[in-house]
């Protein structure tokens, strides 16, 4: 079955990485007793990030995440940059020709034809994207059902530049680079017994809309498992080690 997490974690998730402790407050040096010495020491103060409460720390804790030195988030190998509102975490290229069904898998998954790999829990991404003010949804949307949020998915090998993933892919009924039309946040289904069958299955985001995963195609090439190959002077070397980013594609501001 399909699941949203309870509506009051949804929001304490929201408050946690992103909400009102999470935006900069005007700093007020009269009120705190601080004296700015020079610009730069007040576009310092301005620019960093407010700390969590006490209360925010418990919940992350027990969410089994944990408080980095720089105020952002981290839930297994996922960062969450509370002021970029975005998400981070490993990977490396798989393929570098060929057809894809898979945009990212597990190493236990579709690595036959997927185009990069992550040792990434699929369960702590869900969590993340949650906390990231994501909201899971069906594939395409409807009438009366709410689509997933779209999200933006970039990939950055090692001292190279960052890259939407798109631009290693070719959408093979045209012949042309696949259309930047986002990432559709869908969550997983769950066995009775709780246990996250995307993770099951070896899926974290699927080019080909088959079986269970996190997010998905919602384009027409997500209609067969043949639509998109890789634009192998396009893709990084085969194993290069990637910062896999997603980010929400049309945030509210």
């Amino acid at each position: 079955m399909k699941v949203k997490f309870p509506a009051v974690l949804i929001i304490a998730f929201s408050s946690l990485a992103f909400g009102s402790s999470c935006h900069n407050a005007p700093w007020n040096p009269a009120a705190s007793g601080d004296i700015v010495k020079n610009g730069a020491e007040k576009g310092e103060r301005e620019n960093s990030l407010p700390p969590l409460s006490e209360a925010e720390k418990r919940i992350l804790d027990k969410l089994g995440g944990e408080l980095l030195p720089d105020q952002n988030i981290r839930i297994g190998n996922i960062t969450i940059h509370r002021r970029e509102m975005e998400i981070s975490f490993p990977g490396s290229v798989n393929m570098t020709a060929g057809d894809m069904e898979v945009l990212i898998a597990l190493p236990h998954g579709r690595v036959h034809e997927s185009l990069l790999v992550s040792q990434t829990d699929p369960l702590e991404l869900q969590l993340a994207l949650l906390l990231a003010g994501a909201e899971n949804g069906s594939r395409d949307g409807g009438e009366k059902i709410q689509q997933g949020t779209l999200l933006n998915i970039d990939i950055q090998p090692k001292d190279g530049k960052r890259m939407p993933v798109e631009d290693c892919l070719e959408d093979k009924n045209t012949s042309a680079r696949l259309d930047r039309f986002g990432w559709v946040f869908v969550g997983s289904s769950f066995t009775h017994d709780m246990r996250c069958l995307a993770k099951e299955e070896g899926n974290i985001v699927n080019i080909w809309s088959f079986g269970n995963t996190i997010l998905d195609n919602p384009a027409s090439s997500g209609n067969n498992g043949h639509g998109v190959s890789v634009i192998t002077e396009k893709c990084p070397k085969y194993k290069t080690p990637v910062t896999i980013f997603i980010s929400i594609k049309n945030p509210v501001k």
